[in-house]
């Protein structure tokens, strides 16, 4: 077997092994900012405790602040292929309500509240939370665009994109924000809904 082709067996594999180095610097990165707060945690601590040298921990983040962005990336992917996957046939405000609610039931689980709580307490993180809403619209606009028929550049799948986003993101700072929110599919449905009537009640 030629190298060309080793290679492409292999690389494959070198992302799963990427993804993962990056998910271990995210989920060290997101228990130290909880237990001892962001600015008190150093690079240097975040890297040896996903157990890499400081240089290992730069190839894969810039900052301490980005640390995080796998975590956000998989609330962003969760999101794009629960739509993508809706049937071509479902009309649209009924594949992102379904879409919404199946990505918000992947995420339920307590340690992504307390991702979400640390991130809205540290003004950098917010950012970075903020930076990912509006990346997760970028990824949206072409998506809806396919679904609905319309121009990637027109301005209603983006619109639509901005909508799903902030719906989704709302539910899910509010539901990070009160133990006694339940579920957050729950959550998200509700602030579907509100959405969806907002501008006719108003």
């Amino acid at each position: 077997m030629d190298t060309a082709r080793q290679q492409e067996r292999l690389l494959p594999l070198r992302e799963r092994r990427r993804d993962a180095t990056r998910r271990e610097i995210a989920h060290c990165a997101a228990a130290l900012f909880e237990s001892q707060g962001f600015q008190a945690t150093t690079v240097e601590e975040i890297a040896y405790a996903a157990g890499l040298s400081l240089r290992t921990f730069y190839r894969y983040c810039e900052s301490k602040e980005t640390a995080l962005s796998p975590l956000l990336t998989d609330c962003i992917s969760a999101l794009e292929e629960a739509l993508a996957a809706r049937p071509t046939e479902q009309p649209f405000p009924e594949a992102a309500r379904d879409a919404l609610l199946h990505a918000c039931a992947s995420m339920d689980d307590a340690s992504r509240r307390r991702l979400i709580r640390v991130m809205l307490a540290e003004p950098a993180l917010t950012a970075c939370l903020l930076a990912a809403n509006r990346r997760a619209q970028d990824q949206l606009t072409p998506v809806i665009a396919a679904r609905t028929g319309a121009d990637e550049g027109a301005l209603r799948p983006r619109l639509l994109a901005g909508l799903l986003v902030n719906t989704s993101a709302t539910a899910l700072e509010y539901w990070a924000l009160h133990d006694a929110a339940g579920p957050l599919d729950r959550v998200a449905a509700d602030a579907f809904d509100v959405a969806a009537g907002a501008f006719t009640d108003a």
